[in-house]
């Protein structure tokens, strides 16, 4: 896996324990059954064949993705349609003076906009690149959680009675990254822009087959040239966030308070182009095609194995360049795909793509209504005391750390000194920007503290070690030498800085209530580059006695 951890298996029995010297019974090594079938060839033992096989059938490492949040939101809209949510609000406290803007209360048909914080929204855990934080946050605070030690405490009154008679509070934050993290982000953005530009060229197709059976046909293969795909965002200039009153967590420099953040739509949900208009455009377009254009034609199948053929016959001449001949031994497969030959007729479709917000065709699985130009998801925004420094220096750790703490992977991995393998899932929250006021002295041309806003994805929340199984405290217990093994220090390991939930982020909700436990490290405001083997050593030992594991594990009581 990306991790650079050596031991990686994509399932539980593709790792082995190997006695190296049978006759002494506890020298036992753990392995892989690919790292096995690599030396048993080299050193030409091949008489375990089955597990050899198995081996050779194993699935290669790879990141696994979050459940789409543009699939939850449109499955969010569909419960709206079927008139779930009856609490709604006549104004939108989001409304922008920008006639173009996603948040213009224009933009809003009816039931929207719902009044903030009455009901769940979907949870982002979907990374969002830098380039692509909101350069904008316009914050609705109507409890003044922001000044942390004057915000009130009656959390009992209604949202809308709270911002009746213009008493809401609204601040606006910039974001704010370290040299490194702009750099990262405006060369990102560029890559994009280049991608679009690219895109915008068009020149795609959709081929059309003309029958579903092999053998000859009497209608030509309709190649429908497709328009160019809306340009995809760059840079996304504003959102709003929406502070809940209560807190969900604590600590002793810090508040936690789940937040919904309000984005534009076309970040998540990108513009469909309905495949079925497309098919019942293609009679009327071919009536301006002059018949002679047609003729017979045959679909035939086909098979992987000699697309494959061509392509290695392409790649023959490299390879005949090179002394050392190489070998590539995989599994044999045939896959049927479809192919045609005989003429083709190119046409050019009226059908124009669906931009996410607007009405649809009403061809696919969602209501086809129009919906809101902005989309509101679930995250956490994390708050600090005044004259406090961590929040900022998480912030600048979670831009430096590598992106495999944030990615989920397929399979396990062997942590070393544990001895069973764990699941190889993300590490850390992901990070949706750091966020610091615009105008500190809150109007009042005076001293007036208001916190930093760090943004991160709701992880669950706290452990009791006293109630996970020996896998669970495993896996936890592997954050820490998996952050050691990346060069860096957590220095604040401890059961309320390891979150779980039910289910995986790789899961669909449906799904989650089903499924294993899965968990996240927090709280990085004191981590730092690894700098000596004692500071390793000692937290290690430290994350061990927590979790009751290897010399730190309770004995078993005998049972009556």
């Amino acid at each position: 896996a990306a991790n650079g951890l050596d031991l990686w298996g994509a399932t539980l029995y593709d790792f082995y324990h190997v006695r190296r010297l049978p006759d002494v019974p506890n020298y036992i090594t753990t392995s892989t059954g690919s790292r096995l079938a690599k030396w048993m060839r080299q050193e030409g033992e091949l008489i375990a064949e089955d597990e050899i096989y198995w081996a050779d059938k194993e699935e290669d490492p790879k990141e696994i993705p979050v459940v789409d949040i543009g699939e939850l939101i449109r499955c969010y809209d569909t419960r709206v349609a079927l008139g779930i949510f009856n609490q709604f609000s006549i104004e939108s406290a989001a409304a922008s003076p920008k006639e173009d803007s996603p948040f213009n209360l224009a933009h809003y048909p009816s039931p929207y906009p719902f009044i903030p914080c009455t009901h769940e929204t979907p949870i982002l855990q979907q990374r969002i690149p830098l380039h692509l934080l909101p350069q904008k946050l316009h914050v609705h605070d109507p409890w003044n959680k922001l000044s942390i030690d004057e915000g009130d405490s009656d959390h009992e009154t209604p949202w809308l009675s709270k911002v009746a008679n213009g008493r809401n509070i609204i601040r606006t934050y910039s974001l704010t990254l370290e040299p490194e993290g702009k750099e990262a982000a405006l060369k990102a953005q560029k890559l994009a822009e280049i991608a679009e530009d690219k895109a915008a060229e068009g020149g795609d197709v959709l081929r059309i087959f003309p029958a579903a059976k092999e053998g000859p046909t009497e209608e030509p293969l309709i190649e429908v040239v497709l328009p160019p795909r809306p340009r995809k965002r760059t840079q996304v200039e504003e959102a709003h966030l929406y502070l809940q009153p209560r807190a969900v967590g604590s600590g002793n420099h810090s508040v936690v308070h789940a937040v919904e953040w309000e984005l534009p739509r076309d970040l998540f949900v990108d513009p469909h182009l309905c495949r079925t208009c497309v098919q019942q455009d293609e009679p009327s377009a071919q009536e301006c095609v002059p018949k002679e254009d047609k003729g017979k034609g045959k679909a035939d199948g086909g098979d992987e194995e000699k697309a494959d053929a061509e392509e290695r016959d392409d790649e023959k001449s490299d390879e005949e360049e090179s002394d050392e001949e190489i070998f590539t031994i995989e599994p044999p497969r045939v896959v049927r795909i479809a192919s045609y030959s005989g003429p083709v007729l190119r046409i050019h479709t009226t059908v124009k793509w669906q931009e996410p917000f607007k009405e649809r065709c009403g061809h696919g699985p969602f209501d086809s209504r129009s919906v809101p130009r902005a989309a509101t998801v679930h995250v956490v925004a994390k708050l600090s005391i005044e004259h406090d420094l961590h929040l900022a220096r998480e912030a600048k750790n979670y831009q430096s750390f590598p992106d495999h703490f944030f990615q989920h992977w397929n399979g396990y991995n062997v942590m070393p000194p544990l001895h069973d393998p764990v699941p190889v899932g993300a590490l850390c929250p992901q990070f949706y920007g750091y966020y610091t006021p615009d105008d500190p002295t809150d109007g009042t041309n005076r001293p007036n503290y208001l916190s930093p806003i760090l943004l991160l994805e709701d992880c669950g929340r706290e452990i009791d070690p006293e109630e996970l199984s020996l896998d669970d405290k495993q896996e936890c217990a592997s954050f820490v030498f998996r952050f050691h093994h990346a060069g860096w220090l957590h220095e604040s390991f401890a059961a309320r800085n390891i979150l779980w939930q039910q289910g995986k982020p790789t899961e669909w909700p449906i799904q989650r209530p089903y499924s294993t436990k899965s968990f996240r490290l927090i709280d990085f405001g004191r981590s730092k580059k690894l700098d000596s083997s004692s500071s390793r050593m000692s937290e290690e030992e430290g994350a061990l006695r927590l979790l009751h594991l290897l010399h730190h594990s309770t004995p078993m009581q005998p049972s009556d």
